[in-house]
């Protein structure tokens, strides 16, 4: 019989005998391994965009319609520190500022996505947004706001 052939026939278990006279690394050796590997997970996993600094800026709102296109709507906005709005696209806008929010017209004459700027003292904190009314593209008042929003976007 070969040496191959000989060794082929041993028994698995065997083949680990050679590893007896060394150490097994201890329980909390492997645990540290195991520490150490998800931290680096975790931090190739946070690795994406840094979140925006404080401070002035802009953010984009479009209201979210369950029923597609909408011809206006009136929006409130609640929260300190907005400074301006804007249209955006083919959007109309009539607002008028006080020191604890906005009240916000939004008009599109032809239909469609009705979107505006607002611009706010510290982009970190933004306003809550209520839909008060809404008008399909016809002029005809929906006969309610659920499911209605505004997303509010950097």
């Amino acid at each position: 019989m070969s040496t191959v052939t000989a060794r082929m026939k041993l028994h698995p278990l065997s083949m680990n005998r050679h590893l007896a006279g060394r150490a097994r690394p201890s329980r909390a050796r492997t645990a540290w391994v195991h520490v150490v590997a998800l931290s680096i997970l975790a931090t190739f996993a946070a690795c994406g965009e840094e979140p925006p600094p404080p401070g002035p800026g802009t953010v984009t709102a479009t209201l979210v319609s369950p029923n597609g296109d909408e011809g206006a709507a009136v929006v409130a906005l609640f929260g300190a520190g907005i400074q301006s709005i804007s249209p955006l696209g083919a959007t109309e806008v009539f607002s008028l500022l006080n020191g604890d929010g906005a009240r916000v017209v939004l008009l599109n004459e032809s239909g469609g996505l009705l979107e505006f700027e607002i611009a706010l003292a510290d982009t970190l904190q933004k306003p809550d947004v209520i839909v008060v009314e809404v008008a399909a593209p016809d002029d005809h008042l929906r006969v309610a706001t659920d499911g209605y929003s505004v997303e509010l976007a950097r």
